[in-house]
């Protein structure tokens, strides 16, 4: 999961952290048991900062990086269920067979849905603790309190729209437009 830059060469501790995992996570792999095994680099365009090309950069940095850098992919999104979507189209990944998602611990509560209703069962989840800096550009808090409410808004979102039928939710679409034209 991305989380985010700094500055323009810094990745935050959560980002370094959760890429530090899956490059331990995906050398082990190749070495051993999957060689069509992929790394996804993944960020969001809200023009924060670079954060894939750094990625990248320290991929291609580690000891086994220029050996494998074909099986890395990036991806970036407006936000997690964008991201969610782009991963499951990707031609390059198909089929998926298991999608290990590192994921700070208070943001895989809000993840597990968006993610599960497109992977099913292939999805696994490994959880990681990291302390967010107080300058974090997209975090404002990082208290347990608004963590709490915002995983269980976003997991009662997507608990809603996995349940509503898509004949309702074309009905409620046009409204929601609406009221969003009538904001600008």
């Amino acid at each position: 999961m991305p989380y985010g830059c700094l500055d323009v060469k810094t990745l935050s501790a959560a980002s370094l952290k959760a890429l530090e995992g899956a490059l331990e996570h995906w050398q082990r792999s190749m070495q051993i048991s999957r060689p069509t095994t992929f790394l996804l680099l993944t960020g969001y365009d809200d023009g924060s900062g670079p954060e894939v090309e750094l990625k990248r950069e320290i991929v291609l940095s580690s000891p086994a990086g220029e050996a494998l850098a074909n099986n890395v992919i990036a991806i970036t999104a407006k936000n997690e269920e964008e991201l969610a979507t782009k991963v499951a189209r990707n031609k390059t990944l198909m089929p998926i067979q298991t999608l290990i998602l590192l994921a700070e611990s208070r943001h895989a509560l809000a993840l597990r849905p968006i993610f599960k209703r497109k992977f099913g069962r292939a999805l696994e989840i490994r959880k990681f603790k990291a302390d967010f800096e107080f300058n974090h550009p997209w975090i404002s808090t990082s208290s347990s309190f608004t963590w709490f409410f915002r995983n269980l808004i976003l997991g009662i979102w997507a608990g809603i729209r996995k349940r509503t039928g898509r004949s309702l939710r074309k009905k409620l679409t046009p409204i929601r437009q609406k009221q969003s034209s009538h904001v600008r």
